[in-house]
């Protein structure tokens, strides 16, 4: 008994051997990774401190020549105690949002009033081709906070219409497979 399972456990690990070297000769190449610094963040945040609004692309890489992602951080800031309007819809673009400072009530869903195309091709070029309107009408508010992470899929309207603090911060990481977005190795 105990030189059969000797047997079996020798056998296994000769095919696992043997499979991991075929496996490693089947495998594509590896796509490199792309890494953005809390360093980097934190510049793009302190470059662009000043006005209303910020939107600093830090990255757009393409993967597998499949697909884009895109990687940005936006500074929205009360001005005189008003912030710039915020309804806007993306027409192939997934966005991920993650509040890293600040808070505010962010609208999704419903319907933008009055939307006209973007069409300036340096901010259809970063954030893909988009509509802005005046506001939203009968999305859902949600306040968020930081740490929470909202996920708005193309053709959903979405906009800040409070922030309840000096300003709000907010990675976004934008998910293109139409390959609209402009890439960037580097921050611009």
């Amino acid at each position: 008994m105990k030189a059969t399972w000797l047997a079996m456990a020798a056998a296994l690990a000769l095919s696992t051997t043997a499979s991991a070297k075929n496996d490693a000769a089947t495998q594509p190449a590896a796509t490199p990774a792309t890494f953005v610094s809390a360093e980097e963040i934190k510049a793009a945040i302190d470059k662009n401190s000043t006005g209303a609004f910020s939107d600093s692309a830090l990255r757009v890489a393409p993967i597998e020549s499949k697909y884009n992602i895109g990687v940005a951080v936006v500074r929205r800031s009360k001005v005189d105690g008003r912030m710039l309007p915020d309804a806007l819809i993306h027409n192939d673009v997934t966005e991920v949002y993650q509040i890293i400072e600040g808070e505010g009530v962010l609208v999704t869903g419903g319907a933008l009033q009055s939307a006209k195309p973007l069409t300036a091709a340096a901010i259809v070029g970063e954030i893909g081709p988009s509509s802005a309107g005046q506001s939203i009408v009968g999305g859902t508010s949600r306040r968020v906070v930081p740490g929470d992470i909202v996920i708005i899929p193309p053709h959903t309207p979405h906009g800040f219409v409070d922030i309840t603090t000096s300003r709000i911060v907010y990675t976004i990481i934008r998910i293109d497979p139409q390959k609209v977005l402009e890439l960037h190795s580097k921050p611009q």
